[in-house]
């Protein structure tokens, strides 16, 4: 059942205009984000030879081009999840759902595989254009990974950040206001300057903190946990407040 529910999400995403809009914005700025950044490399090559242990391209490139997409995805992500339960309750057509045999947990399981589906693509077209420069020079293939892998997580628990307030209100534009508010927040806890140890800890709430290995070459449990938990903490609300509205029965 979650195949097909995975199946029906992914391709609803792709039959909706909204969906290529996006994508084709994300596609710009990835181009316009590597072009300007294998521009900068290049001016800088020369100093970079000359310290005794010289950045390479993939490293250049992994934390000055696809770093920063990460915050792109943070905004991007619950935008594609943002129509995923609201839309069903503005059209009335969740009650169909709630009347089917699939279950609360694999429709949510579903939803959220289908809107992942689409936003990997996306990963895999901003490492793409790194990884396409192998036919020409060599590239860092695991420091390549590692930061597809770091993009990837971070996809993953923004999408299901916005698949749960999608679930809260049939109005897309509160669910998206909603999600990327609190992401927001997450991401502005690993740059504040916490005075005191009880509220350093504030720090290891934040994306960006726990984001950053991933981009240097180097992937932490921690890190991967973080992620993880965050992904199971919004899915199980989630289904949480879908039995809620299946038990009074709206």
């Amino acid at each position: 059942m979650i195949r097909v529910v995975a199946r029906h999400e992914c391709a609803s995403l792709l039959r909706n205009a909204q969906t290529w809009i996006m994508a084709a914005i994300m596609a710009a700025l990835f181009g316009y984000l590597f072009l300007k950044q294998l521009e900068a490399f290049i001016t800088v090559q020369g100093q970079l030879a000359t310290q005794d242990h010289p950045t390479g391209l993939s490293g250049f490139m992994a934390v000055r081009y696809l770093e920063p997409l990460s915050l792109a995805f943070t905004l991007v992500a619950p935008l594609f999840a943002m129509r995923s339960f609201s839309e069903e309750f503005r059209q009335h057509t969740y009650a169909l759902w709630q009347s089917s045999p699939v279950s609360t947990r694999a429709l949510v399981v579903g939803k959220f595989l289908g809107v992942l589906s689409v936003l990997s693509l996306l990963v895999l077209l901003a490492a793409g254009m790194l990884l396409i420069m192998r036919v020409f020079i060599p590239i860092d293939l695991l420091l390549t990974l590692s930061a597809t892998f770091g993009l990837l997580l971070c996809a993953a628990a923004c999408a299901s950040c916005g698949l749960f307030f999608s679930s809260l209100t049939q109005h897309s534009l509160i669910a998206i206001v909603a999600s990327l508010s609190l992401l927001l927040i997450s991401w502005m806890l690993g740059s504040a300057n916490f005075g005191t140890l009880p509220l350093q800890a504030l720090q290891d709430l934040s994306i960006a903190v726990h984001l950053r290995g991933f981009f240097q070459g180097y992937i932490q449990t921690r890190d991967i946990a973080f992620f993880t938990l965050m992904m199971t903490l919004f899915l199980g609300l989630t289904i949480i407040r879908l039995d809620a509205l299946r038990q009074t029965g709206r």
